[in-house]
């Protein structure tokens, strides 16, 4: 997917993906592990497996790449902190103009999104063995669960999946990380064929969403799934820039402007 076909956008939300089981040359590995700082790399150690680590590597050079280069700076000035949830944040560059990030992966995909405003992006595989039907029993509302139900067996998981990613990219983009209740919200999707119309419905008062949000949801590769929330503040028209990442920075080292955090 490219970027959506407006003139003259007033604002750009930029997505970035990449297969990480596409990169193996030895150079352009070390270049971006040379990126990270002290903790990104200790986190990285933590994991036993060679293909964790390699994931982590590849989702977090991604991370500053799109980052840096929206900033316009090197990948390697960026200073990422926490909030006290836990929340991923950019410690430097700090400042007065706003610039919003969320990373998110699965197997055989990272992507990151960046917005001049909140924004959540969520992914899924495809190939991930789920029982949608099962789970949106559980966990989903009576209305959800009645339109997975429906769907053709065939296509009941991606059914699920579609409405799974609406919610983590709602949650994400909220930055409330994990709820006890993905029933107190439901989405509507269009049935239209051509229409992309996602509507969001709050049941629980503690859910209600701070700013309104636009939705979109696509299919990024023959295996993922793909759902981003962004903010309706931004200015109309909004295009979505969704490409993939080619591993490439040239952004050349120099410090950073000054910026707002940037939240993850």
């Amino acid at each position: 997917m490219s970027a959506t076909n407006v003139s003259e956008p007033g604002s750009v939300v930029t997505i970035r993906y990449i297969d990480p089981r596409t990169v193996s040359d030895r150079q352009q590995l070390a270049t971006w592990r040379s990126w990270l700082d002290r903790q990104e790399q200790a986190r990285m150690g933590r994991f036993l497996q060679a293909k964790h680590q390699h994931d982590f590597l590849v989702s977090h050079a991604l991370r500053r790449s799109v980052v840096a280069r929206a900033l316009g700076c090197a990948p390697q000035t960026l200073v990422f902190g926490t909030t006290g949830r836990d929340k991923p944040v950019l410690a430097h560059p700090g400042g007065p103009q706003a610039l919003h990030f969320n990373l998110a992966h699965t197997e055989g995909l990272a992507v990151v999104a960046v917005s001049d405003a909140p924004v959540g992006v969520d992914v899924e595989c495809l190939e991930r063995a789920v029982a949608g039907a099962d789970l949106a029993r559980r966990y989903f509302t009576e209305r959800e669960y009645a339109d997975i139900a429906r769907q053709p067996a065939k296509t009941q998981r991606q059914r699920f999946l579609t409405y799974w990613t609406l919610k983590e990219a709602f949650l994400k983009a909220q930055a409330w990380g994990i709820v006890d209740d993905l029933g107190g919200f439901e989405f509507e999707i269009s049935a239209a064929p051509d229409s992309n119309r996602i509507r969001l419905r709050v049941h629980q008062a503690r859910l209600s969403p701070t700013e309104p949000w636009r939705f979109h949801h696509w299919q990024p590769t023959v295996a993922h799934l793909m759902s981003l929330a962004y903010s309706a503040r931004l200015a109309a028209p909004v295009a979505i820039d969704c490409q993939p990442w080619d591993g490439r920075s040239n952004v050349t080292a120099r410090a950073c402007p000054s910026h707002q955090l940037l939240s993850e």
